[in-house]
């Protein structure tokens, strides 16, 4: 569909396993990430290791081996199957419309920005784990972000995600949580977030005045104030 309305994610910590086996395509920015990764799980240093996984220890032989297996075949699920947190259970990606899967972007720190339907491998790798790694994606994402289809453009992101976008030029529409009390809502923001998105998504509508009628579930509207990324901030209060 022409212009339609792009979603732009964070990544889950929590991811479906499993996949069809293939073995990914990359970009030099791509390769950079993961080479690093597998030469982490290849030390086997249990301190490095909880640094770079940030699981408990009966997770951290599989997280290692999940890393390990990243050099060649490894099974594959689009990234909107992969992610599974609490945002995607809200977005629940698999009863929309299946095109709409290209509508959305998730800023991952494996892949950087991956579209909704393009494979994604079982991994954990925290931000802060590869000495680098966010600096390396703040050079690297401008050339995919050029590549994101006209549209509205609405970055549902908290601030970590969000830092990384700072110097990024293109106007996009953005979200502001509180409870009913009109206090900011960070910690369960991510459901709404995805709620949000579905909305979106499942209207086929970007035009933040439009959305501003949408009914989400548990929430409404309260109004709009421009925000610092040439677009409008959009204010949602939960109601309980």
């Amino acid at each position: 569909m022409k212009d339609a309305p792009i979603i732009l994610l964070a990544p889950s910590e929590d991811k479906a396993p499993g996949g069809t086996p293939a073995r990914l395509a990359e970009t030099p920015a791509q390769r950079w990430v993961r080479e690093r990764l597998v030469a982490l799980a290849k030390k086997n240093d249990p301190e490095v290791l909880r640094k770079v996984f940030d699981v408990k220890e009966l997770a951290l032989a599989k997280a290692r081996a999940e890393a390990l297996a990243l050099g060649g075949v490894v099974p594959v699920l689009p990234a909107l199957a992969r992610y599974t947190g609490v945002a995607f259970q809200a977005l629940d990606a698999a009863t929309l419309p299946p095109e709409t899967w290209a509508q959305v972007f998730v800023l991952s720190n494996l892949r950087g920005l991956v579209r909704g339907d393009e494979p994604v491998p079982p991994y954990k790798l925290k931000a802060g784990a590869i000495p680098g790694l966010r600096a390396h994606w703040r050079e690297a994402l401008p050339a995919q972000l050029a590549a994101i289809p006209a549209g509205p453009l609405w970055e549902l992101l908290p601030g970590d995600g969000a830092d990384l976008l700072k110097s990024w030029v293109r106007p996009r529409h953005t979200v502001e949580i509180f409870d009913a009390r009109g206090r900011a809502i960070s910690h369960f923001s991510k459901k709404y977030r995805g709620l949000v998105a579905r909305w979106i998504l499942a209207h086929r509508q970007g035009d933040p005045r439009k959305v501003l009628k949408g009914r989400i579930s548990g929430c409404q509207w309260a109004g709009a104030d421009e925000n610092d990324r040439g677009g409008l901030a959009l204010r949602l209060l939960v109601e309980s």
